[in-house]
Formats: structure tokens, sequence, C-alpha cells
């Protein structure tokens, strides 16, 4: 049985633009450019409804202090291999969430976001550090109803 590590992340929308943290060196995907989020951990147990939602939220918090009301959308999912010594399968799975309701006051985790920008879809797309994977979720976030 082939067991997968989960992670989340969150496309922070808006007035058009999307929340894009560049990521930490020394971590997955070090310097290039993202979607806030992280792993699903034991403490997301507690919410028996939704366990990714509540990843999702949290994550979000964590990273660059935002306590999100509004609503997430799910988006999509997709699988990857870990780029750490032990090549742990991943789900990724990504939802969308356009702001309404939430204070956008940011206060990034030094530990984790040591940049952060609000984004334009062209702007992201024309970044020379923003990965394909992260230029198609926009692609899937336009194209979902």
């Amino acid at each position: 049985m082939k067991f997968y590590l989960n992670v989340v992340e969150v496309a922070i929308e808006h007035e058009g633009k999307f929340l894009i943290i560049k990521r930490p060196e020394g971590k997955h995907a070090g310097g290039l450019l993202a979607f806030p989020g992280g792993k699903v951990e034991e403490i997301d147990e507690q919410n028996k409804g939704d366990i990714l939602r509540f990843a999702a939220k949290r994550e979000i918090l964590e990273e660059v202090g935002l306590d999100l009301k509004d609503d997430l959308k799910y988006i999509v999912s997709n699988n990857f291999i870990g780029s750490s010594n032990a090549k742990v399968p991943v789900i990724d799975t990504i939802f969308h969430c356009k702001i309404e309701k939430t204070d956008l006051t940011i206060n990034p985790s030094p530990r984790e976001v040591p940049e952060y920008y609000w984004l334009t879809e062209e702007e992201i797309n024309h970044a020379l550090n923003a990965p394909e994977w992260l230029k198609k979720s926009v692609q899937y976030i336009r194209q979902t109803p």
C-alpha cells in the first residue's frame, strides 16, 4: 500500500491579485513562488467534518497571519514526489479564497515566508521564479465556475 503526505495550498485573491509567497531556501521548491500552505497535521483531525479545509486555514494563519473568514473553494488536487531524500509521494490540494470578510493584515512567519507579494495572473505568468505548477493552478482557478 502506498502512503502519501497530504499538503494544502490556498490561492488567496483580492481585487484581482493573488497572495504569493517566496518559498524559503533549503525547503522544497526553495526560492520559487507559491501559494501559502503546508502539510496536513495530526491536529487537523480535530475537525472531523473537513480536515483539508481546517488544515488550509491553520496553515494560512501560521504562514501569513491571516485568519480566513471567507469560504475556501476546492480547485484541484495533484500528486508529485517530494524533493527530500526519502522521495515521499505527495498529494497537493489547491483551494481558492476570494477575500470579502477577512482582515488582510499580513504577518508573515519569518521562518516560513521570507517574502510575499500581491500579484496578478499576468505578473505570475511572467515571473522568472514562478514554477509551471503555480501558473497551471491559476489557470484551473480561472476555468472553475
